[in-house]
């Protein structure tokens, strides 16, 4: 859309520089494209009285005549333009001009005589399509008075991107509503016809055959009417945004257009049959002949505008031949309507006519400006071609149109979402800036979550409002996207405020992906015989379940209580379509618990119906039959590596502890997952074979799960360390330990025993079988010793080593295992 910034001044005002303007239209979400210098300028056209006219001496048709251009000398000139006369004031092109189309005037011989210069018409300039004659001036200017005196003008120009959802920016009113937004101006409506009371008829009723094609339509009278060129202010103004001037009537509904951004279209009232307009579909095969003298074959789904005997127009798209408005025409009915989007744009790309009228139809109309636009026609009609305006007119209305629902809007939800805080009075101002009407619900101050503080209501200009985010996003452009705060938001920074759980859930589903594992999409809802299939017992506050009365999809309507089952479906699922193992999968989801705790901050009683909505991590590693360490099944060693993996990750404190806690994981194969304070947020193991029968699953499957909601997510703070420069020392040692004695209570005794200079311990092998007594088991372990005050000695390593082997004897019974 091409924006005329002398035009766009009439209706608001800024005090910016064009490209300041443009920059802050850009910010807003207007994004200027484009900023050109737009001048009309005739270098070397001047006045000029024709002093003398006589017969060309060997042409009948040619004039020769002598022309005052104000150089003090007269200049003679051949003109073959039937209006030339002596005493005419005329615009005259010296040699040495350029017209435009690059048309460069020369001295020149014509059938003999010698000609220096040109008379210019109209159409010569560029200033008309008419060509029948030259100009004739009627001005008091001296002759030699430069031409742009009278037909100069200058403009900037910008060249706007239009998102398809936001068809009000397709006219200067709209870009006005934004500009008055920005500066805290107002917008000057142009004025508009206004109808005075009458009994009289139009002559004519509108018929919709079907009111989802068509949801409005308008007929406005006008008589008297004088066909001319268009002011010279108006012509400008077309010509600078791209717009070819024609005529007065023709160019009233296009510079409506590119005003109001409502598309209209005036039909010769001669030449209309009948006393009916219908707006019907079109028989395929249909032959119709356009504006532009094209003949054209009619597909399915066309809408048309029709009189008694057929066709008039292509609804939205174009007008028909038979009902041109010509240089004859005195009488005019002139449509503004509201089109079916989708039908208009399936006639345009049909029949491959894209035109001003289909882009914007296809976009979506404004209801009321499909009145205003007609009135504002109708007065420039009236003022411009001295119509007389009938004082009736028809409109014919879907009568099931709903009216725009208005949109409740949280005070708190704005803030949280921008990260401001903002009070309800500047919310409201932000968006009555914009043309919203707000209405306050005297919530004012209170920032609660579920408090409403204010409906909004939506203009028809505004169809791309729907629901709360949409009046955020409004409030955010008014307010300014560089001023919301930095390294905030729901996605980057300068956005919301996110909250930190949010926040700590995209860190694990990253650093899930990173890992090789893929996130799973499940159902919330349980399958039947889901938690009979688990193994759950009745008095496991989990078996009580929450049924939806409507669930629409026809399915299961029980809501889940654990996550396991919708695990136990894709694994089947992947396993059965020959998936790689081991297949490696998470998903961080809701369950909902109708015996878990109740709300404390609820609004009404009825919240303490509904159920807790915990939110789980769950992880799952299937199909691997491979063993590690001591023969401890792999995917076992892997999800335990996970979890503590993510803890150093995310910076939390995930401890497990071995424990049988879940009927559905296998006993002796389980731990219970503790957070920073101890508490119990959830378990890891594998899944019991009895289980996995019940499921169909033939390969082994472990899984954890965190309680999310339940455990402590506050990253533990970071704390800077100084490089050491010193090196670390490495001892390996074989222990002989009891079978019955586990590897985190030898870690944590060497720990314990070594002392501050122990930096790190791990277990590199398990060992049984021959040269071990049975009922134990050689564990080799590393240990890696570093002073921050030196180099370590060997005796002085050797001592920890020494206190080390004391404390797992004497705790463990472990001992050094011999060389021999």
């Amino acid at each position: 859309m091409k924006i005329s910034l002398d035009w766009l001044a009439e209706y608001v005002s800024w005090d910016d520089t064009p490209g300041e303007l443009a920059a802050k239209l850009t910010s807003v979400g207007l994004n200027v494209e484009g900023l050109e210098e737009y001048r009309q300028t005739f270098p070397e056209v001047v006045i000029a009285h024709v002093v003398e006219r006589e017969q060309h001496p060997d042409a009948d048709r040619l004039s020769l005549c002598s022309v005052d251009d104000g150089t003090g000398e007269p200049v003679q000139v051949v003109c073959g333009a039937p209006n030339v006369r002596e005493g005419l004031t005329v615009l005259f092109a010296r040699v040495g001009a350029v017209l435009p189309g690059n048309f460069k005037i020369k001295k020149s011989k014509i059938r003999g005589v010698e000609s220096f210069g040109m008379i210019c018409s109209a159409n010569e300039l560029g200033l008309s399509s008419e060509a029948a004659g030259i100009m004739e001036l009627a001005t008091e200017l001296a002759p030699g008075t430069p031409a742009d005196e009278l037909y100069g003008f200058s403009d900037t120009v910008l060249d706007i991107e239009v998102t398809p959802n936001r068809p009000d920016w397709l006219s200067h009113i709209g870009v006005a509503r934004e500009v008055a937004a920005i500066y805290g101006t107002m917008v000057s409506m142009p004025p508009v016809w206004s109808f005075q009371p009458s009994s009289e008829n139009l002559g004519f009723q509108i018929k919709i055959e079907d009111p989802d094609d068509c949801h409005r339509y308008g007929a406005f009278g006008a008589s008297g009417v004088q066909i001319g060129p268009s002011p010279d202010w108006m012509q400008n103004r077309l010509r600078a945004i791209g717009s070819r001037p024609i005529n007065n009537l023709v160019d009233i509904t296009n510079y409506v257009m590119f005003e109001l951004g409502q598309p209209m279209h005036a039909f010769d009232r001669a030449k209309l049959t009948g006393d009916t307009i219908t707006i019907r579909a079109a028989e395929p095969g249909t032959l119709v002949t356009t504006l532009d003298e094209q003949e054209r074959k009619l597909g399915k789904g066309t809408l048309l505008v029709c009189d008694g005997d057929g066709p008039i127009a292509l609804a939205g798209v174009m007008g028909l031949a038979n009902t041109e408005v010509t240089d004859s025409t005195t009488e005019l009915i002139l449509e503004s309507a509201f089109f079916n989007p989708k039908l208009v744009r399936t006639a345009s790309r049909g029949l491959g006519l894209v035109s001003e009228s289909s882009y914007r139809f296809e976009r979506g109309s404004d209801w009321d400006m499909v009145e205003k636009a007609a009135l504002r026609a109708l007065q420039l009609y009236h003022d411009l071609a001295g119509a007389n305006i009938l004082p009736a007119w028809a409109d014919r209305q879907d009568p099931d149109r709903k009216a725009v629902q208005s949109i409740p809007l949280r005070l708190w939800q704005v803030n949280r979402v921008l990260g401001t805080s903002l009070t309800t009075d500047q919310v409201a101002q932000h968006l009555q800036s914009l043309g919203l009407k707000v209405q306050p619900m005297g919530n004012s101050g209170k920032g609660s979550r579920n408090a409403v503080d204010m409906m909004v209501r939506i203009p028809s200009f505004r169809r791309d409002l729907f629901q709360e985010i949409d009046l955020i996003e409004e409030i955010a452009r008014s307010y300014g996207l560089d001023n919301l705060s930095g390294g905030s938001g729901f996605c980057g920074a300068g956005g919301g405020v996110r909250d930190q759980d949010d926040l700590m859930q995209r860190r694990m589903r990253h650093w899930f992906s990173d890992c090789g594992y893929h996130e799973m999409v499940t159902s919330s809802f349980l399958g039947s015989g889901d938690n009979e299939r688990l193994g759950m017992s009745e008095e496991d506050p989990r078996s009580q379940t929450l049924a939806v009365i409507n669930p629409h999809h026809g399915g299961d309507t029980q809501l889940r209580t654990t996550l396991l089952p919708s695990l136990m479906d894709v694994v089947r699922r992947n396993l059965n379509a020959g998936a790689s193992t081991p297949v490696r999968l998470f998903q961080i989801n809701r369950t909902f618990w109708p015996a878990g705790a109740k709300r404390t901050d609820y609004l009404q009683k009825d919240d303490l119906l509904l159920p807790e909505e915990p939110v789980f991590l769950q992880f799952a590693v299937a199909g691997w039959r491979r063993s590690g360490l001591d023969g401890i099944p792999s995917d076992l060693l892997e999800i335990k590596g996970s979890l503590e993996s993510l803890g150093t990750h995310l910076r939390l404190s995930l401890e497990l502890e071995a424990a049988d806690s879940e009927i559905w994981l296998q006993a002796g194969s389980q731990w219970l997952i503790k957070d920073r304070n101890g508490k119990v947020v959830g378990s890891a193991g594998r899944v019991d074979p009895g289980v996995l029968d019940r499921f169909d699953i033939e390969l082994p499957v472990a899984v954890a799960e965190i309680n999310l909601s339940a455990a402590d997510l506050t990253p533990e703070p970071m704390k800077f360390q100084p490089f050491t420069r010193f090196p670390a020392v490495r001892r390996d040692l074989s222990l002989l330990v009891p079978a019955e004695t586990n590897w985190s209570s030898i870690r944590e005794t060497v720990i314990n025993s070594a002392g501050p200079l122990l930096e790190q311990v791990e277990l590199f092998d398990i060992y049984r079988g021959k040269g071990v007594s049975e009922g134990k088991g050689a564990f080799g372990i590393r240990l890696k010793f570093r002073s921050q005050k030196g180099n370590l000695k060997g005796k002085t390593v050797d001592k920890a080593i020494v206190k080390i082997l004391e404390g797992l004897s004497g705790r463990l019974n472990i001992e050094p295992r011999s060389q021999d």
